[in-house]
């Protein structure tokens, strides 16, 4: 089996690492350091900057933040074989797969939810994606066989695979993931000199504030890429938040009390059963 990855940072290294010994890949990466790390490693079998290396692979995985995934696929799809599946990695689907599809029968969206909020090759592990969830989101006329192919692909990393919608992937991934992240990074607005106090710091400012040490790239093109939702999201949040407000002002330590205690057990009954 012949891979070609384009973009050999954290989810597409991790995704050659996992492969290693079961596939022949391909690195095809902007940054020739990058690239040359990736050989000496072993972790590819050839790279460099050249979309043209895809010639002759068995299937193509962009690995790219969101705003540059079509443009590259532009790049790459000349040098692909007509039936050769493709596939990209990113954290919203909606518009990668419409555009996509109307140039290439043979794509399905993936999204395997496994990142971190550490980049780069460096940050690449070949365990990533075990044990956790991928989802698949094919169009209407994806062809059952690239489903099928990339499903495999994803379950040999060990990854729990879902078949979803595009539109209602991007829908979810607003409230379960896009707006937590944007969330977490606004509040370092209120954080800056935080650094004179860093040896009292909890552990619930830590784990609230640990995605937003992620990709700044990679998250300025999910937000706008998929602002309808994230938009709409915010507006709701600050109607929650003048809700409290209210509460708080007014004294109203009762309609606080039971407030809270909802959010509380919203939280308990997402996750009562891993716990």
């Amino acid at each position: 089996m012949k891979i070609a990855v384009i973009g050999l940072g954290l989810i597409g290294a991790s995704l050659a690492k996992s492969l290693a010994g079961r596939a022949e890949i391909t690195g095809i990466d902007r940054d020739l350091d990058v690239v040359g790390m990736a050989m000496r490693d072993g972790v590819i079998s050839r790279g460099g900057d050249d979309p043209s290396l895809a010639r002759g692979c068995d299937m193509a995985v962009i690995a790219l933040p969101v705003g540059s995934i079509v443009d590259a696929a532009g790049s790459l799809l000349p040098h692909l074989d007509p039936d050769t599946p493709l596939t990209d990695t990113g954290s919203t689907k909606a518009r990668i797969a419409r555009e996509i599809e109307s140039l290439w029968p043979c794509f399905v969206g993936s999204h395997p939810i496994a990142g971190k909020e550490k980049s780069g090759y460096c940050a690449s592990q070949p365990d990533l994606f075990a044990g956790r969830p991928c989802i698949i989101t094919p169009g209407l006329h994806t062809p059952q066989g690239c489903i099928h192919r990339f499903r495999q692909l994803w379950e040999s990393c060990g990854s729990h695979v879902t078949i979803m919608d595009p539109v209602q992937h991007d829908r979810l991934m607003a409230v379960i993931s896009h707006m937590p992240h944007l969330l977490s990074f606004a509040s370092m607005g209120l954080a800056g000199d935080l650094h004179i106090h860093r040896g009292l710091l909890g552990a619930g400012f830590k784990d609230f504030t640990r995605i937003a040490a992620s990709d700044p790239v990679m998250w300025r093109d999910i937000f706008l890429d998929n602002s309808g939702h994230v938009l709409k999201l915010l507006d709701d949040y600050v109607r929650e938040l003048g809700l409290i407000r209210k509460l708080i002002e007014g004294r109203d330590a009762a309609g606080l009390e039971e407030r809270l205690r909802t959010y509380s057990n919203i939280r308990r009954n997402l996750y009562e059963d891993n716990q």
